[in-house]
């Protein structure tokens, strides 16, 4: 009597489970083989310095249709699959569920930075690491003692992934792209996981800031309700808001007179006007002195200009300077000072030619337009999966914010949650496969929760 009553108890759970998505039937060895043919698919986007053009690698190309294929090969019934001229993937899974509740957009990127070496990667896999320094053949140790991976600490008994510490790994953000492709799996298979409307989409050369450039809004038609970037490195943390980040270029042209004769021969010296001209930014704006939710003006670039043939022009400079805020109002603020710094600029030297050549905003603070249920949302779908995260203000971009630059009236600003990626953008990089276990429950609590809103 008690082994049919244990029997049934169990059974109710695992109905119970698999109608509200929290029960993932993805297995560690599956997560874990999708994960490594991931990152030995050498996909790193180039930073060519134009802001506009799009370059393409082979291999950003074979990990777009390698995953477009996977995700095929599941079927799923009038689940659409999308692999984009630009390669991109976007996948459509419809609601199954009679009520109309919000729709949910999840991003991730198959790019991989520029910024370390990325070719011959050599995935290692270390099953039940021992809590100690990780060394790796090429004589990196990569240690929990270490500032910033502390995180290795709670990952004793796991299976942690790295590379040869010859090159970086991928895990930005092929982590995400492992976890949201599990996810589809689970949504495709299991048909008693009551869902609304998912989207997914993977996009390219995210981490070259160009994610937004080809994002197509028409494919998904409607609006999302909802979006969630999978593009995260803190694993105890989601963003509520991030920068806003504007670049400001400016270009000043002078001519050579010889210094004796300046006066009478009007000499523009352009580089003495661009130090005045930068000199008049606030030091205590400078990134140096701003932390939190503080912005900050960075000039990061003073370069000699260049004419069409790529010939430098020695009397002629460029001036790059990041403006990054959080609040509009201390936005504007630091636009009046640099639209001073620039007045005085001239006044002091009337015969430099100044202009302004560029403002452009590269990604808009996603707290602008998050829905407001989302934040408590993410709180308890994550304390649920056993891996709890909380509010940040995230001082960079995301994909999310890209794309909300960009296209405006496409989507609402999407938070940034946890991917499993770790040092990132180095030969350091390591991911934990239990972690993206645990964030595949996320994203499908994430989802339950959603439908619960009907």
């Amino acid at each position: 009597m008690k082994k049919s009553f244990l029997l049934l108890a169990v059974a109710i759970s695992l109905v119970c489970n698999a109608q509200s998505g929290i029960t993932s039937k993805v297995s560690h060895d599956k997560m874990l083989d999708r994960f490594l043919s991931y990152v030995k698919i050498e996909s790193q986007s180039i930073d060519d310095g134009n802001p506009e053009t799009f370059p393409m690698t082979e291999g950003q190309k074979r990990i777009a249709q390698h995953i477009y294929d996977e995700v095929k090969a599941m079927g799923g019934k009038d689940v659409k699959v999308t692999l984009s001229d630009d390669y991109y993937v976007y996948i459509d899974i419809p609601s199954n569920v009679k009520t109309t509740v919000p729709s949910i957009l999840f991003m991730a990127h198959v790019d991989v930075t520029p910024e370390a070496p990325g070719q011959g990667i050599t995935p290692i896999v270390h099953r039940n690491y021992d809590g100690l320094d990780i060394k790796l053949s090429s004589g990196i140790t990569i240690s929990p003692n270490d500032p910033g991976r502390e995180h290795l600490k709670d990952l004793k008994g796991k299976t942690i992934v790295t590379s040869d510490g010859n090159t970086l790994l991928g895990a930005d953000d092929k982590t995400g792209c492992a976890v949201l492709v599990s996810m589809v799996e689970e949504l495709i298979n299991n048909p008693k996981f009551k869902h609304g409307r998912v989207m997914v989409m993977l996009s390219q050369n995210e981490d070259v800031g160009k994610a937004a450039l080809r994002y197509q809004p028409e494919i998904f038609g409607d609006k999302p309700d909802v979006v969630i970037d999978v593009d995260g490195g803190n694993y105890d943390s989601f963003s509520v808001a991030n920068f806003t980040a504007l670049n400001h270029i400016y270009y000043f042209k002078g001519n050579d007179v010889h210094p004796g004769h300046a006066k009478k021969g009007k000499f523009a010296d352009a580089r003495t006007a661009v130090a005045y001209f930068v000199g008049q930014i606030p030091p205590e704006i400078h990134p140096t002195n701003r932390d939190g939710e503080q912005g900050y003006i960075h000039c990061y670039a003073i370069e000699n200009a260049t004419d069409d043939k790529g010939n430098i022009i020695k009397t002629d400079y460029v001036v790059k300077i990041r403006l990054r805020y959080f609040d509009k109002s201390e936005g504007e603020y630091q636009r009046q000072l640099l639209a001073e710094s620039l007045t005085k600029a001239r006044q002091a030297f009337p015969y430099v030619q100044i202009s302004k050549t560029s403002d452009v905003v590269q990604y808009e603070n996603i707290a602008y337009t998050l829905p407001d249920f989302l934040p408590a949302i993410i709180k308890k779908a994550s304390q649920e999966a056993g891996l709890p995260m909380l509010p940040e203000y995230k001082r960079g971009g995301t994909t999310a914010s890209l794309i909300v630059a960009r296209f405006p009236d496409a989507i609402p600003g999407g938070s940034g949650i946890y991917s499993g990626q770790q040092s990132a953008h180095s030969r350091y990089e390591w991911a934990c496969i239990d972690e993206l276990l645990d964030i595949v429950k996320v994203t499908e609590n994430i989802i339950t929760e959603v439908v619960k809103m009907k």
